[in-house]
């Protein structure tokens, strides 16, 4: 008897428990909340950053030491031509032009836009 008035009790416990973690709190939130949150957030100011161009520099100037390697090539060949002395030469004259092409923008005509 007494056992079982325990278990009631335990239950009806449980059940207190089970309604009071079940049950949704109200939340209001004040008319002018946002406007005061508003006005206590500081000011962002302005920065006015210039984008680094290493790149376009790094390729401006790959190009002139390609120009430089180009006459000195050539100068070097003179009459005289080696299978090895023209190969160096045309690649040298493909690194130049891929660079021209693409410093120049016509990026369309090896990848197209998506």
């Amino acid at each position: 008897m007494h056992e079982q008035r325990m278990r009631s009790g335990i239950d009806a416990l449980e059940e207190r428990v089970t309604r009071a973690l079940e049950r949704v709190p109200e939340v209001t939130v004040p008319a002018e909340f946002a406007a005061r949150v508003a006005l206590q957030v500081p000011t962002r100011r302005e920065i006015a950053a210039m984008p680094a161009r290493y790149g376009l520099m790094a390729m401006r100037i790959s190009m002139a030491v390609l120009m430089i390697a180009l006459v000195v090539v050539a100068m070097h060949a003179g009459g005289r031509s080696s299978i090895f002395g023209i190969a160096f030469e045309w690649m040298l004259c493909a690194e130049l032009v891929g660079l021209a092409v693409w410093l120049g923008g016509v990026r369309g005509l090896i990848v197209p836009k998506a």
